[in-house]
């Protein structure tokens, strides 16, 4: 298992370790610790840091699985998704948000937004 600490912290925006530390209210040589891999941490440690970051445990731990949708063609778009740069993945969304405010291609367009989708991305139209 390979730890994801400092992926996951340049992510959530730290740019140094000692500002994750200091966060958590560790002491930074304890959390160096951890991101090199030369300590354990525990588990109400990673769930902290999990928080933190705004991540699973499973993603500190490197054990990220791929989401599985039961409509083949909503897998088939997450994973072209998870294909394209950011200029891609922009695009796409934007194509599905002006799609989703007309009502030739919009089902239920009363239904509120999916959990984690901004109101105006996928919220009432």
């Amino acid at each position: 298992m390979k730890l994801q600490l400092q992926r996951l912290r340049k992510l959530a925006g730290y740019k140094t370790q000692k500002a994750v530390a200091d966060a958590l209210g560790v002491p930074e040589r304890r959390y160096a610790s951890w991101e090199r891999e030369e300590a354990m941490m525990s588990l109400e440690q990673a769930a902290e840091c999990a928080v933190l970051f705004n991540c699973t445990i499973d993603a500190i731990a490197g054990l990220e699985r791929p989401a599985t949708f039961s409509d083949p063609g909503q897998t088939a778009l997450n994973g072209y998704y998870h294909s394209m740069n950011d200029e891609g993945r922009a695009a796409l969304v934007n194509t599905a948000k002006l799609m989703s405010g007309s009502p030739d291609t919009r089902i239920e367009k009363d239904r509120p937004a999916p959990h984690g989708v901004p109101a105006e991305m996928g919220g009432v139209a």
